[in-house]
């Protein structure tokens, strides 16, 4: 038995998304733009529950987020996960990026974790999320580079983009299907 609802979310705006760098593993906090899109994907997602689980990336604009929507949801399930952590990049981290324009994003293989041990890792833990918590409502708060990454393995959309502040709902039956044709990574 999985998850019942399982919804990614990518964390409130940074002072280098606003500049268009490239963030990586580098540990910013948000800005107050940030902070106001964190309060705002509490509101909106509030009525949508009730929701059980808040689990995050380790990195400090997620936890900022994520803390900030399970305050004002009244969620005292808060889980720290490494696995959810953004992608490495490697010595790019902290460069100019112009939205992730696909030659730029060619420059980035080999710089850094492949995006194949990228999703590897993010579906390993999202499937460990969604089995920790049959028939629950789960938040995860991660990074743009995980989450689009995981989408476009799961359903081959190709090329997704997420903005900082929203959320996207992934049926958890993808992770399973995923993981029955793929091992979980160890």
């Amino acid at each position: 038995m999985s998850a019942q609802k399982l919804v990614l979310i990518r964390h409130g705006q940074t002072e280098w998304n606003k500049a268009g760098r490239l963030h990586g593993r580098s540990d910013l906090p948000m800005n107050d733009t940030g902070i106001r899109q964190a309060q705002q994907l509490a509101s909106e997602l509030a009525p949508q529950g009730p929701w059980d689980a808040v689990y995050s990336s380790p990195l400090f604009r997620a936890r900022q987020t994520a803390q900030i929507i399970a305050n004002s949801m009244g969620i005292r399930a808060l889980h720290e996960n490494p696995e959810l952590m953004e992608q490495d990049f490697g010595n790019l981290e902290g460069t100019l990026v112009a939205d992730g324009a696909d030659e730029q994003r060619q420059l980035l293989v080999g710089t850094g974790e492949t995006e194949e041990h990228l999703v590897g890792r993010a579906v390993n833990a999202l499937f460990k999320i969604c089995h920790q918590h049959p028939g629950q409502n789960v938040l995860v708060v991660s990074h743009s580079a995980l989450i689009c990454s995981v989408i476009a393995a799961l359903t081959a959309e190709s090329n997704p983009r997420m903005a900082n502040g929203t959320y996207i709902e992934l049926d958890p039956l993808l992770l399973i299907n995923h993981v029955s044709r793929e091992p979980l990574w160890h």
